[in-house]
């Protein structure tokens, strides 16, 4: 190799020439679908995507065999994939917003329920809202209303929102000891009264187990 570059090589050389320096139990685990729409190639995908999330790993990251390298960016041809999951909590307070949504309450504060009927707050997030759910929740929240301080509106727990979020991770800022990682909003379950919404038990029972 010495001195030669590599960088607009497609990746299946680029690893081709890693395989032959560095062994492999020293390289990131990898497997290669020819087909995904190969029903056996896609089981295999499936097989390795759950042993890297058993691992403690967030995902994996799916990568062009034609790719040439990019530096600093994954672009088109590298795909993040993350599971997604949910969670249907109590709106417990939201925040006044900023520059395009000031005059609009934003920040969502999210609450799971405990086994005496009070919520632990999870976290935040003001990712998600379309500019019709912003007016709408702006509307209902402050019906719903029982403090104002002009940054925080507190109001009765009594909306349920539907949560969707990468993972949980360890904080002591919370009350269960726990926070979701990259919140963002699914849709209000307006069907779903906030004693049917999730418990502070069930949040905690998706917490991964630790890895040594």
């Amino acid at each position: 190799m010495a001195g030669r570059d590599l960088l607009d090589l497609p990746f299946t050389e680029r690893h081709a020439e890693l395989a032959a320096l560095v062994p492999e139990p020293m390289r990131v685990r990898r497997t290669v679908v020819d087909d995904p729409e190969d029903e056996k190639a896609r089981g295999e995908a499936q097989e390795f995507f759950e042993a890297t999330l058993a691992r403690g790993h967030e995902g994996v990251v799916l990568k062009s065999l034609d790719a040439p390298y990019n530096a600093g960016r994954r672009g088109a041809s590298w795909l993040k994939v993350k599971p997604v999951h949910t969670l249907d909590l109590v709106v417990l307070a939201a925040e006044w917003g900023h520059g395009r949504r000031t005059g609009k309450l934003s920040n969502l504060h999210l609450g799971a329920r405990r086994p005496d009927g009070t919520y632990a707050m999870l976290g935040k997030t003001f990712k998600g809202m379309t500019d019709a759910m912003l007016a709408w929740q702006t509307e209902r929240l402050q019906a719903l209303a029982v403090s104002d301080n002009g940054h925080v509106v507190e109001v009765r727990p009594e909306l349920v929102v539907e949560i969707a979020y990468d993972g949980l991770q360890r904080s002591t800022r919370y009350p269960a000891g726990v926070t979701l990682r990259f919140a963002r909003v699914v849709r209000y379950r307006e069907d779903k009264p906030p004693a049917q919404a999730d418990t502070v038990e069930t949040v905690l029972s998706r917490f991964p187990p630790a890895h040594g």
